[in-house]
This record gives C-alpha cells, structure tokens and sequence, in this order.
C-alpha cells in the first residue's frame, strides 16, 4: 500500500499531452532551422573557386581524406592549372 502514491504520482505525470496550436510548433522549428542555415552561411560563407585553381586539390595543392595527406600530382602542389 506504501507503494501505491509513488506510482500515482509518477503515473499523472506521464499523460501524453500534444499541443493545440494548429502547426505552429513544426513552423517554428522549421523556420528556426532554415535561419540557423542562414546564419552559419554569412558566418563561415563557402570560398568560389578561382578559374585558375587546379581541379584536383581544388587550389590546395594537397589531396588526400584529412589524416594521410599528399602532394597533387597534377598541380606539382602549386594549387594553380599548368
């Protein structure tokens, strides 16, 4: 019997209770996002390449996955088109 208002309290809590605002929730978080997008974009903005860039390294001058990283072979490491 001790048991039985722990669990009661533990059980009122637990009701599954969705909102009522007709999809303003999924709107917010959905124009929340996009603006995060956004602002990361004008933060860190994404550098052109230049026509003179090598297509391989990218203007580099180093191919590779990040941890094992050489010299492009196409570029002679320069970063520029021959």
């Amino acid at each position: 019997m001790r048991w039985v208002l722990p669990f009661v309290i533990v059980f009122i809590g637990c009701v599954a209770s969705i909102p009522d605002d007709q999809g303003v929730s999924a709107d917010l978080a959905a124009e929340t996002a996009r603006m995060v997008i956004q602002m990361r974009h004008e933060i860190h903005p994404t550098p052109t390449p230049d026509a003179s860039d090598c297509e391989n390294c990218n203007g580099t001058g180093k191919v590779g996955d990040g941890r094992i990283v050489m010299k492009c072979t196409v570029c002679d490491g320069t970063g520029k088109k021959k």
